[in-house]
């Protein structure tokens, strides 16, 4: 997979040499059930009209630049992100530098230069997706900013047990601790990166304040282990890594209860 960072500098330069594609539009933060389906979409137009599959997304988070000192819970980083896209079979990733300046491109100016400047000759997104200055564009508007020989597709709603999938619902029960629901709405476990001499990697969100039941990969094995996350930030492992620079694979289970004496 070709992964492409996108600037004011070089959006001109990408537009030129931009492959036709079938492009899937979303934030993609965890890349759960509901934008699996999205990126679904976009491969089997790709497949039936001989064109690239490409996701366009940003980084940073919208809400960090939007609001200066606001923390981001990032679900994952967005190497990680790129690992699943490529497991997806996306054959090219536009991550968009979001600035003030990108945030002040009115919606029909941004599907123009963004979207079909890079080469999308389908367009699919989520039912909930918007774009443009103070987010004016949204699904139902593409059709209206974009040339009538374009395709759109708007993908439905995705629930599980009558909640929208999303990531602010993943957030949540890693929040309350129930781990065990997730799988249902990611399609696996929850899983960190960890490194043995600094900790979690940057860009994860943590399970709540406690102990739990995890899995650790590390080249190609597989160990039961518990961790007690101690902070938002940093875990204690009962684990006795390969090495002090290991990066790790955690794979978050369920949490112990504490038994009453």
């Amino acid at each position: 997979m070709e992964v492409i960072y996108v600037n004011e500098v070089n959006l001109r330069d990408l537009q030129v040499e931009a492959r036709d594609v079938s492009m899937a539009l979303g934030y993609f933060d965890g890349v759960h059930l509901g934008h699996q389906k999205v990126v679904e979409t976009a491969k089997r137009k790709a497949m039936k009209y001989q064109l690239s599959l490409a996701v366009l997304s940003f980084f940073p988070h919208p809400k960090s630049v939007l609001n200066p000192g606001f923390e981001v819970n990032y679900l994952e980083p967005i190497e990680q992100k790129i690992e699943k896209l490529e497991q997806l079979g996306v054959d090219v990733f536009y991550v968009v530098e979001f600035t003030m300046k990108l945030a002040k491109v009115e919606a029909a100016a941004f599907m123009q230069k963004y979207v079909i400047g890079l080469g999308a000759k389908e367009i699919i997104c989520g039912f909930d997706y918007t774009y443009g200055a103070k987010a004016s564009g949204n699904a139902e508007t593409i059709k209206d900013h974009v040339p009538p020989h374009i395709g759109v597709t708007i993908v439905d709603e995705l629930k599980w047990h009558g909640q929208k999938i999303s990531s602010t619902l993943i957030r949540k029960y890693l929040s309350e601790c129930r781990l065990q629901e997730i799988p249902s709405l990611l399609g696996d476990y929850y899983k960190t990166k960890y490194c043995c001499k600094n900790g979690i990697l940057p860009n994860y969100s943590l399970p709540n304040i406690g102990e739990y039941k995890i899995l650790i990969e590390k080249d190609d094995t597989i160990s039961e282990a518990i961790a007690k996350v101690k902070s938002k930030k940093k875990i204690l492992l009962q684990y006795e890594p390969p090495s002090f620079n290991s990066v790790l694979t955690i794979k978050w289970l369920e949490k112990i209860e504490s038994k009453p004496y």
